[in-house]
């Protein structure tokens, strides 16, 4: 080989190392620099930490956020399902226990053996017309559950006390609403224990409504107070001999005197004393419109009551 041919060679080895310098030259420029921030590793580490930290409070708060919404729906469903579970349609008749009691345990139920314990009970309403206490059924006090007749409403059911210990409660039957002021011509029987009362909202006269028959009135053997049933002069009765057959005169009658409601919503309410544990007692609420009461007129026709028991502690 030459010298010139070498020569050659050579000059192209050394401008491909020319351009080999050139190019590295070239992306050398293309490397950035390092910022001010970043040659300090303390600073650095802060804005890591800094941005974690963002990072993190912002997933807590979408977290918690959602946990919020997890308990606002939760709350409304807990409210309409204690809502359904207590509304009550016209003339229905519900029994409940308050929260604590039932909490304590305290039960309801329809038969004495509490196969099926429970905080409320239901009844069905009954298109009623009047009629009068000798129509109900004599053995309307001893039959469990609820067992309308025609025309009436009647329930039986029981209460025990599972708390472990002796305790004081109140019950009261109410009036929720009513049209057609059926009201003022509803009796309520109430039955505890085996003992009844009959109760009546308060006469336009302000006195007790009461009724009066020539006839033993029914269920007067299990009469709470021996001034439910009294007996009068047949004068004051206004019973008129010529509306009993084969009867010149009426010497004497069998008065009925109802126990008035304690006020327009409120049938009757008071305290069982010293209920023991595993003790147990029965109700039969009876209620009907009397067609002798002076307020049954053509007035509550189309009317309606809606009533609810319910049972709490003694404040």
């Amino acid at each position: 080989m030459s010298n010139k041919e070498t020569d050659t060679n050579n000059k192209i080895i050394t401008d491909n190392n020319s351009n080999m310098d050139n190019e590295n030259k070239k992306t050398d420029t293309n490397v950035p620099k390092k910022s001010f921030i970043s040659r300090f590793d303390l600073l650095n580490r802060f804005k890591h930490w800094y941005m974690g930290g963002i990072s993190i409070t912002r997933s807590l708060f979408r977290v918690r956020a959602a946990w919020q919404g997890v308990i606002i729906i939760s709350s409304i469903l807990a409210i309409l399902f204690i809502l359904s579970a207590f509304y009550t349609g016209a003339g229905e008749f519900v029994i409940s226990l308050s929260s604590e009691m039932s909490e304590d345990g305290f039960f309801l139920s329809n038969t004495e053996d509490f196969s099926e314990r429970q905080v409320c009970i239901r009844g069905t309403a009954v298109v009623a017309d009047n009629v009068s206490i000798f129509d109900i059924s004599e053995d309307v006090g001893y039959v469990d559950g609820m067992h309308n007749g025609q025309n009436y409403v009647a329930h039986t059911f029981y209460l025990t006390n599972k708390t472990g210990k002796t305790t004081d409660y109140r019950y009261t039957l109410n009036i929720r609403q009513s049209a057609n002021n059926a009201d003022k011509a509803l009796w309520v029987m109430l039955y505890m224990n085996g003992k009844q009362t009959i109760y009546a909202l308060e006469g336009a006269n302000g006195e007790a409504e009461s009724q009066y028959s020539i006839y033993n009135f029914p269920f007067e053997s299990d009469a709470l107070s021996d001034k439910q049933y009294i007996t009068v002069d047949g004068i004051e009765s206004g019973i008129s001999p010529e509306e009993i057959s084969n009867a010149l005169s009426i010497n004497t009658a069998n008065k009925l005197v109802t126990t008035p409601f304690v006020s327009e919503k409120v049938i009757c309410t008071d305290i069982r004393k010293e209920i023991e544990n595993d003790e147990i007692d029965k109700f039969t609420v009876v209620m009907w419109y009397e067609g002798e009461d002076p307020e049954c007129t053509d007035e509550i026709i189309g009317g309606w009551v809606e009533t609810y028991m319910t049972f709490d502690y003694v404040e």
